[in-house]
């Protein structure tokens, strides 16, 4: 009997210790999910001759591919990979239209910059269309940021004449694969393009004046 009652004791005494085990590795801790932003800094920016244009960004327009939060690695060919556990703040889409408003808006050359609804009327609208916005990890010891997008100008005074039309594509080498090299060269990578966007748009308002209403 004595011997009946110690097997018991032990049957439950592993039981118990089988029981903490598992909820241990169900407490296990997993990584937690981080946010970035975008940061094209605008510093340095030579400002221009303002001119009476009113500028309307429209909210970007991106590939399903690359338009959710979780960011995007590429991995091969065909392949691509959400990363569950790191994203960005806000949808790509409004972080793009956000980095490209403020930055032509700190240029000092353009009267308004328009977002959403606004009791002003634009002389201009701007479109954007993203096509690549991930990080490139097909060649393991040279990692890339790339953000490619198509720009439009369009004149609304004009029956919205196209005035503008470029497609801009940048790669900007990381240091590594974390998602804080991905996120500061992504970052460059939109400062590139927005350097060359200012410089065309100010070429052209040079040879083409903005006029001033309606």
């Amino acid at each position: 009997m004595n011997i009946w009652v110690a097997m018991c004791r032990l049957v439950c005494l592993v039981s118990i210790l089988l029981g903490m085990t598992a909820c241990l590795n169900l407490q296990k801790s997993y990584p937690e999910k981080r946010s970035f932003a975008l940061e094209a800094s605008s510093e340095g920016q030579d400002p221009g001759p303002e001119t009476t244009m009113v500028l309307k960004i429209s909210k970007f327009r991106v590939s399903p591919l690359f338009g959710g939060r979780a960011m995007v690695s590429r991995l091969g060919e065909f392949q691509y990979e959400n990363d569950f556990y790191d994203e960005w703040f806000i949808s790509p889409s409004a972080m793009l239209t956000q980095q490209f408003h403020d930055w032509l808006t700190k240029t000092g050359r353009i009267r308004f910059v328009l977002l959403g609804t606004n009791h002003l009327e634009p002389t201009h609208v701007l479109e954007g269309s993203v096509t690549e916005f991930y990080g490139d990890y097909r060649v393991a010891r040279a990692p890339k940021a790339i953000f490619g997008i198509g720009i439009l100008l369009l004149d609304e005074l004009n029956d919205r004449r196209v005035l503008f039309r470029r497609t801009y594509h940048e790669e900007v080498p990381l240091t590594d694969r974390t998602p804080d090299a991905l996120a500061g060269g992504l970052s460059q990578a939109v400062r590139l393009v927005l350097v060359d966007l200012d410089r065309e748009l100010a070429a052209m308002m040079k040879t083409a004046p903005v006029p001033s209403s309606r």
